[in-house]
């Protein structure tokens, strides 16, 4: 083997381009975890989405929402009413339109696009760490906005996408490391 094909150590990464990683494993493995019980068991988590839509319904401040579920909270209502009341909440005071719960199949592919961008992210944290090479960085980034999208973390998504993007593109350090690209 000849010097020029010699692997490239690749040293410890500075500071923040760790936090980064960091920050892109702890919010992927988060999304994972939000997202697992969904693709598992979609039927309990209509179940659940149903419940919580008329529990925030009836307890929110606007009457013309409400549902009536007979006096029940909606974690003791038995599912096929939850699902049946939750069609029965009103989105605008004047209108007809309803809310419409998603169907197990919508629920579950929501869910599985959401833990496999969790595993991208925390997947390609690692990589950046490990390698620091110029496509994980791209990767990480990608991901990291798909996260925006998806919406599992909600504003903590938009905050590591923030922090992700500014130290892997916009700092010293990661304009360093990953400078202009080679033409």
């Amino acid at each position: 083997m000849t010097d020029h094909e010699a692997p490239v150590s690749v040293g410890r990464p500075p500071p923040i381009i760790r936090t980064a990683c960091i920050v892109l494993v702890v919010v992927g493995f988060g999304t994972v975890m939000l997202s697992a019980p969904a693709v598992a068991d979609a039927a309990g988590a209509r179940c659940h989405l149903s419940r919580t839509w008329i529990d925030d319904a009836n307890t929110d401040n606007k009457t013309w929402n409400n549902v009536d579920t007979g006096g029940r909270k909606g974690k003791d209502l038995p599912c096929a009413d939850a699902i049946r009341l939750a069609g029965q909440i009103r989105l605008k005071e004047k209108g007809t339109s309803t809310a419409t719960v998603p169907g197990e199949v919508a629920l579950r592919i929501q869910a599985s696009l959401a833990s496999l961008m969790g595993l991208g992210q925390g997947i390609s944290g690692v990589l950046v760490l490990r390698r620091l090479s110029r496509r994980a960085r791209s990767a990480a980034i990608a991901f990291s906005a798909f996260g925006i999208v998806l919406r599992v973390l909600g504003i903590i998504s938009l905050v590591a996408f923030v922090f992700v993007v500014y130290a892997f593109a916009f700092s010293p350090a990661g304009k360093e490391l990953w400078g202009k690209e080679p033409t």
